[in-house]
């Protein structure tokens, strides 16, 4: 299907938000993902005309679709980029099946590593939305206070839903700008005390394949079921 750009924002340090907006109806499962294809890019290169995004918006806010993206300098995000309003992308998806799950006894630990926080976003927002009964805890990683995108959003979510909890953490603490939460990585020792029931959790990892492998490891340590963890990488991006 034909999709059509609404705007583009810059949402953190080298990273954009695009706006879309499909043909109604259209209907998707938070966390999904979706392929966009730009007929003719105004930069070309090998990595080709396409790609893979996860939806960052909730369902609710269909047909306009939002996504999000480092900025790595490729021909296809250039394009994008410096594509005017109303400019026409190939539209397909959704697609995958890393969604929450139904059973609301179960808590749900999500793991962001960088842009790998588009697909919680979408899962964060359309929970609160929908006053779910699951209870959310998100671990989000960045390098500085700069490069973590979405923060204002995350930050207001959990004010509005008692069911949520939001542990950011920067590794990089040299950095001026304010910054009100965690400082330090990742690891066993810093996110075992938050939750309390590991074995019966069910954790979500999304981010750079070496994030996701270092959260595996850590997950082994603290105690978490390895048939209870799903994973999705952001490789390439």
């Amino acid at each position: 299907m034909k999709a059509r750009l609404v705007g583009s924002d810059r949402v953190a340090e080298g990273t954009a938000e695009f706006t879309l907006e499909v043909p109604a109806p259209f209907a998707f499962d938070a966390g999904q993902t979706c392929d966009l294809t730009i007929a003719s890019p105004r930069y070309q290169d090998e990595k080709g005309s396409s790609r893979t995004f996860s939806i960052a918006s909730s369902p609710a806010d269909a047909p306009r679709v939002q996504v999000a993206t480092r900025l790595t300098g490729s021909a296809f995000k250039r394009s994008l980029l410096e594509a005017p309003g109303g400019f026409e992308i190939e539209f397909d998806g959704p697609f995958g099946s890393f969604v929450l799950h139904r059973n609301a006894a179960k808590p749900a630990v999500f793991f962001a590593g960088g842009i790998g926080i588009t697909p919680f976003r979408s899962i964060i927002k359309d929970a609160t939305e929908r006053q779910l009964p699951h209870r959310l805890t998100l671990f989000y990683s960045n390098r500085t206070p700069g490069s973590t995108a979405f923060l204002p959003d995350l930050e207001g979510w959990q004010r509005q839903n008692s069911n949520f909890r939001l542990i950011a953490t920067i590794a990089d603490p040299s950095s001026h700008e304010p910054w009100n939460h965690h400082v330090g990585l990742m690891d066993a020792e810093f996110i075992r005390p938050h939750v309390q029931d590991w074995a019966g959790a069910i954790c979500y990892l999304a981010g750079p394949p070496a994030f996701v492998t270092a959260m595996r490891g850590a997950l082994d340590k603290v105690g978490a079921d390895p048939y209870n963890v799903r994973t999705e990488e952001f490789s390439g991006y």
